[in-house]
């Protein structure tokens, strides 16, 4: 396009944009593994559940969206039919694809796969912003162009939330397994619909500071199942 080039300084960046995403995931299962020694199996489970719900979610949203009679009840059907296939699905996978796997430190490292699958996609679409950079094609070069070591660490820090987010969901989710308590399942997707919510009227910092929330709910949720319980799982 016309007027319009990338330093060399500019592909690093993007580049370092799609490594981070990539590297993410692997990094919060690295931890668990050397603190916990916890198997891969249940990341591999949160992203394959993850592949699996893409088509029957979009399939469902594009059924009801012609119903929605305004902008907000569109956004509001997206987020319900993404939190209905997220945390249910969160459920069955755990409940009948990791029965054996049913510790907290599974449950976070379920939480990598689910959220490692939104942060590898992440991942491709920069990748192939940097292939449009380095070729010159594309509708946005303009505003690529712009982008800088600003972008790469918000990109960090959103990715990062991201998988905070689902490993704190995933905890939860994996409660409702452990003591076949159902009614956390519609908590679990008021709570996915809230944080989609405050995403996109709020932002980054709106998505850090509730997810900061979600954390600290959760944990004090876990504290007072340990205190009713006599089992000794570890919140």
């Amino acid at each position: 396009m016309e007027g319009i080039s990338f330093t060399s300084a500019q592909l690093f960046l993007l580049a370092l944009r799609g490594i981070i995403c990539l590297i993410l995931p692997f990094a919060g299962y690295a931890y668990l593994r050397r603190k916990h020694g916890t198997s891969i199996y249940p990341m591999l489970v949160g992203l394959l559940t993850y592949v699996l719900i893409l088509v029957p979610r979009e399939v469902v949203r594009r059924m009801l969206l012609p119903g929605a009679d305004s902008l907000t009840g569109k956004w509001l059907t997206v987020w319900f039919v993404g939190g209905c296939f997220e945390e249910i699905g969160r459920y069955v996978a755990m409940k009948h694809a990791m029965p054996n796997h049913d510790t907290t430190a599974d449950a976070l490292c379920y939480g990598c796969g689910h959220g490692g699958a939104e942060v590898f996609s992440n991942a491709v679409m920069t990748f192939v912003m940097l292939f449009e950079a380095c070729t010159l094609t594309g509708t946005h070069l303009e505003a690529l162009a712009q982008q800088g070591i600003l972008t790469v660490f918000v990109q960090f820090l959103a990715n990062a939330e991201n998988l905070v987010f689902h490993a704190a969901m995933s905890v939860f989710i994996s409660r409702a397994v452990r003591y076949d308590d159902k009614k956390l399942i519609p908590v679990a997707v008021f709570v996915h619909m809230l944080a989609n919510f405050t995403d996109f009227c709020f932002g980054l910092a709106g998505g850090i500071l509730l997810t900061a929330v979600i954390c600290m709910l959760v944990y004090l949720h876990g504290r007072i199942l340990q205190g009713d319980s006599d089992d000794n799982m570890e919140y």
